[in-house]
């Protein structure tokens, strides 16, 4: 039987969404994948450059090494016998008879150096860089603005394809939830998308089949039971009624009549959570039906009435809601006890020790009565009035009053029709 009582916090979620973690992590895989290629890329490019300069520039060192054999002269642009700007660690590097090249960044840009040593000389030729460094940033820049381009154009996708998927996950995560409020008649259905979602939602609801039918039969056991121990419960009673008084025998009744009265709750119980009680809904003023509910509990409670609107409800169940409560509030509070009506709403409070964290945290359970504070009982009170709230739709809510006290709320829905 679903509780209205728990509170949402227990359902908070935590993180962002599914869909926008996933396309958060397409996103960085994406950047990621395009700073290495774009670094890849320029590297190669700048490396390609490179090479293709060096090659001309060799060209031409050897092309002037061959007039310089020949006629003794240095002729081409920018070809030079011991250049005064010749870099040192070239000139040490060609010593032994090589030909080598050398980038290097000097005051006037980046320059490419080629020099070959040829009998007591270094001949060498000077090509000016700064065209192809200057190609080479903007070929960088534009890597730069595809590969952001790409990562912008990868997350949008990705933010596409992740969203189904969130979408299926939190529709099952909801109606897990709905399962774990006692709602075992909740399915997913046929769930479209991969395979793991697919089984993940018919693994749900296999798993809720199988609870309701598991439930199902330990309430027509627990039913069975209670029935079979009517009768002889009741014939306990009616041989403790001969019985000669005494103390003993006063004792031997008012145990029978507890164990009497435990059984019908019992009954009463397993009623509403097999689901076989209707109610019917009437427009009602509720004055004298809690009139009637303060009376037939016997106990002290003053009623305090400041709007009287018309609700739709069931006035038996009603009243049974209030007495209930009543008994709860005067078996684990302290007087005053009271009842106030407002608007459709029914507030019954008593000013003991008040709601244990338990019953504010997860709602009524069977058996349980809470704190030792709160006194000793079934624990069946407050899970009787709960099912018929639920029956009538109204919401009972369970809550501690500032000033001390145990406060239970029963909101009923008004009259639209104003009768």
């Amino acid at each position: 039987m679903p509780s209205s009582a728990t509170p949402t916090s227990r359902r908070g979620r935590t993180g962002g969404s599914m869909h926008w973690r996933v396309a958060a992590l397409i996103a960085a895989v994406a950047c990621v994948l395009a700073t290495a290629l774009g670094v890849l890329i320029n590297a190669t490019s700048a490396r390609q450059r490179l090479d293709l300069n060096r090659s001309i520039v060799l060209g031409r060192l050897e092309q002037a090494l061959q007039t310089y054999a020949q006629t003794s002269a240095v002729t081409g642009d920018n070809v030079a016998l011991d250049a005064p700007g010749l870099p040192p660690e070239l000139a040490r590097r060609v010593a032994g008879g090589r030909v080598a090249t050398q980038l290097v960044e000097g005051p006037d840009g980046p320059a490419l150096w080629a020099a070959a040593h040829i009998g007591s000389h270094t001949l060498s030729v000077r090509s000016d860089y700064r065209l192809e460094r200057s190609a080479d940033d903007r070929f960088a820049r534009s890597t730069v603005v595809l590969a952001v381009g790409s990562a912008a154009a990868v997350s949008l996708v990705g933010l596409f394809l992740a969203k189904p998927l969130s979408a299926r996950v939190r529709r099952v995560s909801a109606t897990a939830r709905r399962i774990a409020d006692g709602r075992l008649d909740a399915r997913i259905g046929p769930v479209q998308g991969s395979r793991e979602v697919t089984e993940l939602a018919a693994s749900v609801d296999q798993m809720a089949a199988a609870l309701q039918e598991r439930l199902r039969a330990e309430q027509r056991f627990a039913a069975d039971v209670t029935h079979e121990l009517r009768t002889p419960a009741a014939g306990l009673l009616a041989a403790a009624e001969i019985l000669p008084d005494s103390h003993e025998a006063g004792l031997v009744r008012d145990r029978a009549e507890a164990l009497c009265d435990l059984i019908e709750d019992l009954l009463e119980v397993s009623r509403l959570d097999a689901d076989v009680d209707t109610a019917t809904l009437e427009p009602h003023h509720l004055t004298e039906v809690l009139q009637r509910a303060i009376a037939s509990t016997g106990l002290p409670a003053r009623l305090d009435v400041e709007d009287d609107t018309a609700v739709l409800t069931d006035p038996r169940r009603l009243e049974r809601i209030v007495a209930n409560l009543l008994a709860n509030a005067h078996r684990h509070g302290e007087p005053p006890v009271t009842v106030t009506l407002r608007h459709g709403t029914v507030v019954v409070r008593d000013h003991g020790p008040g709601y244990p964290a338990a019953l504010l945290a997860e709602g009524p359970r069977p058996f349980r009565t809470g704190t030792p504070e709160r006194g000793k009982g079934s624990g069946l009170g407050l899970t009787i009035a709960q099912g018929h709230a639920d029956l009538i739709t109204a919401e009972l809510t369970f809550a501690n009053a500032p000033d001390g006290g145990a406060r239970a709320t029963v909101t009923l829905p008004l009259d639209d029709a104003g009768t």
